[in-house]
């Protein structure tokens, strides 16, 4: 108990440096007034706030146990895998929306990435309640390793079945934007533009992501109390990639938009961040690319109107008029 409650602690104080590393930021593109309630910021929510409620969960149980307990009764174990499994799940969910939602601005609303996507993110999820239904005996021989650590898991088939799906569902989304971005000017600048954000990001999601998985599938196979590490790590790096993301992009934008800060907020890179509960007419929501010359700017931008349609911009000297798609 005392290897649970270090490693929820651990977990906690990550969460709690990122959140003071990325303040700033988040007042900036999440409390700025007015407050509005948008898609990006209810995913930035959650990823955040979720993952520091499941540590502060973690921490409070663990911290229960230790003072109350000497053997922990089996009814409580399953009560905390039962969450610490949906919460996980949940988290790794919001971070999938998030660069589902990239790839599908990425390629302008192409019906067949769209349908790509949804099918994509519906067998990533049928392969999460696949494993939990019908591989039920991993789970209840996680008990005994969650509070016994001397047990270890050996999950079966049902483990590698999450952790492949999880694998392939990174390669597909990240490759689906490096094919984008791989051969765009600037990809490879070294002065950040947004191309090479969105390349960068995709690279250090997928690695984070991999070696989380990778965690997973050696701790389970583990004895000792490091295995009880991984879940908190896992929170942590799942919450912090989604955060990360849309922070990045939307530093990305206000330096590229520096009209921005003279009121024009309803523009910015990459991801619809003030698509509204209601919508505006002609809502800027999204650029796709952008290049600074002497004396304009131009970019690829994406417009979402009352009736839900989008459709291709470009900014000319921050004017905008509609273009044909190629």
């Amino acid at each position: 108990m005392n290897a649970q409650l270090a490693a929820s602690c651990l977990g906690l104080s990550l969460s709690l440096c990122d959140i003071y590393l990325t303040r700033r930021e988040e007042k900036a593109l999440i409390w700025r007034p007015p407050f509005r309630i948008t898609i990006v910021k209810t995913l930035y929510i959650l990823s955040r706030y979720l993952g520091l409620t499941c540590h502060l969960y973690n921490v409070v149980r663990s911290a229960y146990w230790k003072y109350r307990y000497i053997t922990i009764p089996q009814h409580s174990c399953a009560n905390y895998l039962v969450f610490k499994t949906s919460g996980a799940q949940c988290l790794a969910g919001i971070l999938h929306i998030i660069l589902i939602l990239r790839v599908y601005a990425l390629y302008n609303k192409s019906l067949v990435i769209t349908l790509s996507l949804i099918l994509l993110f519906s067998l990533r999820f049928s392969a999460t309640i696949w494993t939990v239904v019908w591989n039920w005996e991993a789970y209840t021989a996680y008990l005994k390793h969650l509070c016994f650590t001397t047990e270890s898991v050996n999950p079966g088939p049902g483990l590698t079945i999450l952790i492949v799906a999880e694998t392939l569902f990174q390669i597909i989304i990240h490759t689906l934007t490096m094919k984008k971005t791989w051969m765009l000017p600037g990809t490879w600048s070294k002065t950040p533009t947004l191309t090479s954000v969105l390349t960068r990001d995709s690279f250090y999601v997928f690695i984070a992501m991999f070696g989380v998985m990778t965690a997973v599938a050696v701790g389970s196979y583990g004895k000792g109390p490091a295995a009880l590490f991984i879940h908190p790590l896992l929170v942590f790096v799942v919450s912090c990639a989604g955060t990360r993301v849309i922070l990045r992009l939307q530093r990305f934008g206000n330096e590229e938009n520096p009209a921005n800060s003279q009121g024009q907020q309803d523009t910015f890179s990459t991801v619809a961040w003030d698509l509204r509960t209601f919508p505006r007419n002609d809502l800027i929501v999204m650029i796709l690319g952008s290049t600074r010359g002497p004396a304009n700017r131009t970019g690829l931008t994406t417009v979402v109107s009352d009736t839900g349609a989008v459709d291709s911009y470009v900014l000319l000297q921050d004017r905008a008029r509609p273009i044909q798609e190629s």
